[in-house]
């Protein structure tokens, strides 16, 4: 009979190898996201740093150009070498002036990615800009969001964009998706671990003139909090928000 049974072995089930695992995977998580935490905060330092360089580099060359103006303006016409050196520098200060301008949309945009470590988890509208293409009432259309709280977890949720103005007297209400054009895909639904960005041209109808933009966010996500924000069009047009 015992060689009946040769053939059957009883295994021990260890289910500290299975937790064992979930320990590890769960502190490779905890690692990856403090190592990415600790990146971003890198580089928001490093951008800050690089911006202090630049305005001060910037005050050094407008106070060059003060002194070459007020040069210029005692020797007329002046000499081929104090031109050069005046319209070097005015192109140095441009080149720089442009340079910190994007330093700091990139600084505001970190700044929205690394959140205080006691933020509640949320969702920023990060940015909304508007830039008109041509004379046909075309529109290019940007938004950024944001998340804000340290935790890892994907935040889902919908869009409304709502463009009000005047139209033959009476005030209307487009919706931003009604308005893009046939090539242009401007999605309402996001679901980001730290920012998402919908792009996408559009075109206003003849005659309406837009005064003001309403944006509402709609997260899916458990405790996270709506929200909507109303922006004038010339702000949004002009500077973007």
């Amino acid at each position: 009979m015992s060689s009946l049974h040769r053939g059957f072995q009883v295994r021990q089930h260890k289910p500290w190898k299975l937790w064992l695992g979930v320990v590890l995977l769960i502190g490779l998580m905890a690692m990856f996201f403090y190592l990415g935490k600790n990146y971003q905060a890198y580089q928001l330092e490093h951008l800050m740093l690089e911006r202090e360089t630049l305005v001060s580099r910037i005050d050094e060359l407008e106070t060059r150009n003060h002194n070459l103006v007020q040069k210029n303006a005692h020797l007329e016409g002046g000499s081929k070498i104090e031109r050069d050196a005046y319209e070097l520098a005015n192109q140095e200060l441009a080149r720089l002036q442009q340079e910190l301008l994007a330093q700091k949309e990139e600084l505001v945009f970190y700044q929205g990615i690394v959140s205080p470590k006691d933020a509640a988890l949320g969702v920023n509208l990060q940015s909304f800009e508007v830039r008109k293409k041509n004379s046909q009432n075309q529109y290019s259309v940007k938004m950024i969001l944001t998340k804000s709280g340290k935790s890892t977890k994907k935040i889902s949720g919908g869009a409304n964009v709502v463009i009000r103005g005047e139209n033959g007297g009476s005030v209307s209400e487009l919706k931003l998706t009604d308005l893009a054009l046939e090539n242009s895909k401007i999605g309402t639904k996001f679901a980001f671990r730290y920012f998402q960005v919908f792009e996408g041209d559009i075109a206003l109808p003849e005659g309406f003139e837009p005064f003001e933009v309403e944006i509402g966010i709609k997260p899916t996500t458990k405790k996270v909090k709506s929200f909507s924000e109303t922006i004038t069009w010339t702000r949004v047009l002009s500077e973007g928000v």
